[in-house]
């Protein structure tokens, strides 16, 4: 069926035709020419095909290359088992190599079908072009059949690469969620670990500050005369005592600066203060408190001569999950 001349591609007229009708109008000007270098070499090479790249499955679907569509399938679950398990279950692997490697498993998942497309595309259409010019009588039967069939599955192409997109979509946003859900969960795995997991530092009970005094006595009046008779002494009406409600009894805050932590209520929540900031290294200080609700225990941290020390000492506190109320002195 070769006249002997070509088409402005390079191929004889009769392949021309043939691919022409098997790619329909706008397939053939973006894809003949390059079918065109692949048939004058006699084999398909590597082309980029941005349209492939980015289409992937869709794209696929689209020129019905079934098998490269299944194969391109099958990777993309393989890799996204492979990093969901690289995100969910190897905590030991830093986050900078899973974001790396999932990158990595991207490229390489749009790289295939850019790279590839073409020559997947070349041998689907050489041999749609095969079949139909053995089922026609003549040549120009299997044009005809090749441009009823491009144009029969032009619209349910599209459909299917519609419906494609959607798939996949879906299926990215439902991986998506899930890896951000193990980066979170990787990212709180790798906050430090509450003093109370660690293992326990053998740490001296604190000694109580020199600078503790107790409460001094209540002032007793003078007497102004030493020799008034205890008879005026007696005649004078007793003072009626005053009542008064039960006042915390506050011992005098350490000279220097320091961390309030809080007022205890139950011994055991103070005991349990007292032991996190031990372990954490930090001078605990305890006063027991008398108040209209009882019993009290106030826990401090101090003293420092800095207030820069306090500051740090209160960071630790917070760290702990305790309030922490820097004083100065």
């Amino acid at each position: 069926m070769n006249t002997g001349q070509n088409d402005p591609t390079g191929l004889p007229l009769s392949a021309a035709s043939l691919y022409r009708a098997a790619l329909g109008p706008a397939g053939a000007s973006a894809y003949l020419p390059v079918i065109a270098r692949f048939e004058e070499r006699g084999r398909s090479a590597l082309v980029w095909n941005t349209r492939a790249a980015l289409g992937q499955l869709a794209w696929l679907a689209y020129w019905r290359l079934w098998g490269a569509a299944f194969a391109q399938a099958g990777l993309a679950l393989a890799l996204a088992a492979a990093l969901g398990w690289l995100w969910a279950r190897a905590e030991g692997v830093p986050t900078g190599i899973r974001v790396g490697l999932t990158a990595s498993a991207l490229v390489l998942w749009c790289a295939l079908p850019g790279l590839w497309g073409m020559a997947w595309l070349h041998r689907g259409l050489r041999e749609r072009v095969a079949a139909a010019v053995e089922q026609a009588d003549s040549f120009q039967e299997a044009v005809e059949r090749l441009e009823r069939s491009e144009y029969g599955w032009r619209v349910a192409g599209l459909v299917a690469a519609a419906a494609t997109l959607v798939v996949v979509a879906l299926l990215a946003g439902a991986v998506g969620q899930q890896w951000r859900t193990a980066v979170a969960q990787a990212a709180q795995a790798q906050l430090p670990v509450p003093p109370q997991q660690q293992a326990p530092r053998v740490v001296p009970p604190p000694v109580a500050s020199p600078t503790e005094v107790p409460p001094a006595p209540p002032a007793v009046p003078p007497v102004q005369d030493p020799v008034e008779p205890v008879a005026a002494v007696l005649a004078a009406p007793a003072a009626e005592p005053t009542p008064a409600g039960p006042e915390p009894v506050l011992r005098p805050r350490p000279r220097g600066f320091g961390v309030n932590v809080g007022m205890f209520a139950r011994e055991a929540n103070a005991q349990r203060a007292r032991t996190l900031l031990v372990e954490a290294g930090l001078p605990v200080l305890e006063d027991p408190i008398e108040s209209a609700r009882g019993p009290l225990t106030r826990v401090r941290v101090g003293p420092f001569e800095r207030r820069e020390e306090a500051e740090a000492a209160a960071a630790k506190v917070r760290a702990l999950g305790l309030e922490a109320r820097v004083y100065a002195p």
